[in-house]
């Protein structure tokens, strides 16, 4: 059985500015997200790790290095090219509440299989479970027995967790997303099977203000 801990990086300026992150955008860490990434890796410093792998995206990498930092063991960060961002194309940087005018853009949440960004040049629900599957399932095949930490972003992340524990992309968006510098623990094996014993955990942030979207 691979065990596969999940972090969604911290909090970022456009987040703070409630305006869409995505694949191209990409801002520091607030003050926040820099807390709350230092109070992530308290939580994890004594986890040993086998295998850390990494979203491309800058903030991914920023978030990966502060939870690292107090943990002893840890090894060398991998850049996974699969672990960016869902790409919401050219809505990427613009204010939630303008994109939220968008009929397009609604159905993401409401109605996620006729949900069709080509008219923004976005990414398909498909197009993001297939990576993120396509990525797990190579995790668990090459690191049997091993301990996995994969720090990512919000949407890439919930939606391989909940798709590789069976959800459809009808029922993919039915629970909210993860939250920043949350801890998520996947157990899985090879046949592609999985169980979730840790969902979104922030118990460890009490003191830390969390404001992102």
């Amino acid at each position: 059985m691979t065990e596969l801990y999940f972090i969604r990086h911290g909090q970022t300026i456009i987040n703070q500015e409630k305006k869409i992150n995505g694949a191209h955008v990409d801002t520091p860490l607030t003050a926040t997200g820099v807390s709350g990434a230092q109070a992530a890796g308290r939580e994890l410093q004594q986890v040993t790790f086998d295998q850390v792998f990494v979203s491309p995206q800058k903030r991914a990498q920023a978030t990966a290095k502060l939870v690292l930092a107090p943990n002893p063991t840890a090894p060398a960060m991998q850049i996974a090219e699969q672990l960016h961002e869902m790409d919401f194309g050219d809505w990427e940087g613009h204010l939630i509440k303008e994109a939220n005018q968008d009929p397009v853009l609604r159905r993401f949440f409401a109605d996620p299989i006729h949900y069709d960004p080509q008219s923004f040049h976005g990414e398909t629900f498909t197009s993001v479970v297939a990576r993120g599957q396509a990525l797990l399932h190579q995790l668990v095949t090459a690191f049997p027995q091993q301990r996995l930490l994969i720090v990512g972003h919000g949407t890439m992340l919930t939606l391989m967790i909940r798709s590789a524990l069976g959800a459809s992309i009808g029922e993919i968006m039915t629970q909210p997303q993860l939250d920043n510098t949350s801890i998520s623990v996947l157990q899985g094996t090879a046949d592609m099977s999985f169980t979730l014993p840790r969902w979104n955990d922030t118990h460890f942030l009490a003191n830390v203000s969390q404001k992102a979207n």
